[in-house]
This record gives structure tokens, sequence and C-alpha cells, in this order.
């Protein structure tokens, strides 16, 4: 039980890559907090996971939600930062800047308020993960906006790594993950998405958000990892 004894917030943790590191960290011990804007899928969520799991619902974009849950929490060993509800995505020329503004001010704005309010309560030795994802590493036409979203939560982890240690501070960067954010696609447009990008993966598959979870583990519980980024996308950063 790697983890026993320890408390760690998963914001973000009530569905996807989120809710399956919540599984995962509650298998493993931990004492986990998943929090997300939306009670009903919280429960939901806490239903699903076998072990030691609360919920706290929270904007991560607003400062006050924040601080009542820090204040509610009252210590933690980790925090994950696992939440996006906004994406910049599109032809550069058809983007329009407020498509931008909008997803840095949940995201990156989002990632660094929930750091900041949650940091007093942190663990000294303790550690963050963030995710961010590959479109920051590799150059695909129609995902500028994700991009510097994402490109940005990288380098501001990094420079934390340092200004914050012992605190540890790492980003997971997911590719093509088979989450809930394309249920809203056509069955067989999805599928044939999903195929095709298997077939161009080193891996010979796209991932699972087991995948993403099994990453956060690690950055978790490796004392000597800090300012690191884990590239978990099946190779995508080298085949295009």
């Amino acid at each position: 039980m790697a983890f026993a004894q320890q408390r760690i917030l998963i914001i973000g943790g009530s569905n996807g890559m989120g809710l399956a590191a919540a599984q995962r960290l509650a298998r493993a011990g931990a004492e986990v907090f998943i929090a997300g804007r939306s009670q009903a899928r919280l429960d939901a969520a806490r239903a699903q996971i076998d072990g030691r799991v609360a919920t706290l619902v929270i904007d991560f974009t607003d400062a006050a939600s924040l601080a009542g849950a820090a204040a509610q929490l009252g210590r933690l060993d980790h925090l994950v930062l696992a939440a996006s509800s906004e994406a910049a995505w599109g032809p550069f020329a058809q983007t329009p800047a407020d498509a931008l503004r909008r997803a840095l001010d949940n995201k990156l704005l989002g990632y660094w308020q929930a750091l900041q309010v949650m940091l007093p309560i942190l663990r000294r030795d303790g550690s963050v993960v963030m995710l961010s994802g590959a479109a920051s590493r590799t150059a695909m036409p129609g995902t500028a906006g994700l991009a510097a979203v994402n490109g940005a939560i990288t380098q501001m982890a990094q420079t934390l790594a340092k200004e914050l240690a012992p605190l540890r501070v790492n980003v997971v960067s997911p590719g093509l993950v088979d989450t809930p954010a394309y249920d809203g696609m056509p069955a067989d447009a999805k599928r044939g998405m999903f195929d095709n990008a298997a077939r161009h993966l080193p891996a010979g598959r796209t991932g699972t958000s087991a995948d993403i979870a099994a990453a956060i583990e690690y950055l978790l519980d490796n004392g000597f990892t800090t300012g690191a980024l884990l590239d978990v996308d099946g190779g995508a950063r080298m085949s295009l």
C-alpha cells in the first residue's frame, strides 16, 4: 500500500483520466478526494472507486471555491490537476482569440490558481502532477491553441519544480486517449479516428485512461523525479 495514510486531491477526478487515477490511487491505499463542478458526476464517480474516497464540489477558476475546499481539507500530501472543460481547437486563421482566452482562463489559470490556493496545505516534500497534452510536443495543424495552453503548463511546471522545491512538480502529457471527451462523436467516426491513429503509432494502439493513471501514480510515488515531462502518447511525437 504505497500511499497508505496519504491524502491526495484530484481536481478533475469525476471522469476520464482523473477518475482512473483516483481508482488506482485508492487501491494503493491513499485517501483520495475527487473534485469537480458537478455533485451528480462526482457521486457517480465515487460509486466506481474501491477505497477511501470523498467528493468536493470545486470550481477551480473561482478562488473562493478553492479556498473553501482548502479549509475543509486541512492538509494534503499530493495534488493532481486533471481538469479542463475548454479547448481552442481548429485552424489558426479560424480560431478566434476569445476561444484561446477561454482555454487559458480555464486550464492554465485554473491550474495556477488551484496550486496557489492549495500550496499552504501541501506537504513540503509532497508533489503535484499536472496534465498537459501531446499538442504541445508535436506540430499538428489545427492545434495551435492547444499547443499554446499545454506548452505554457509544461514550462510553468518546470519552473515551479525549482522555485517550490522540495515540493516536486511534474507533468504528464497524454496522447490520443479514449475518454468521455470523445463520446459526442458518432460511433463510426470515433472508431475510424482511433483506428487510423493506432495504425500510425509505434505502440500500435491508442491510449486508455488507465495508461495515464499509471503515469500519474509513478510521478506521485517517485521521490527522485521532479521537473519532468512524461510523454504517454504511444510514440506520437515520433510518428508525425
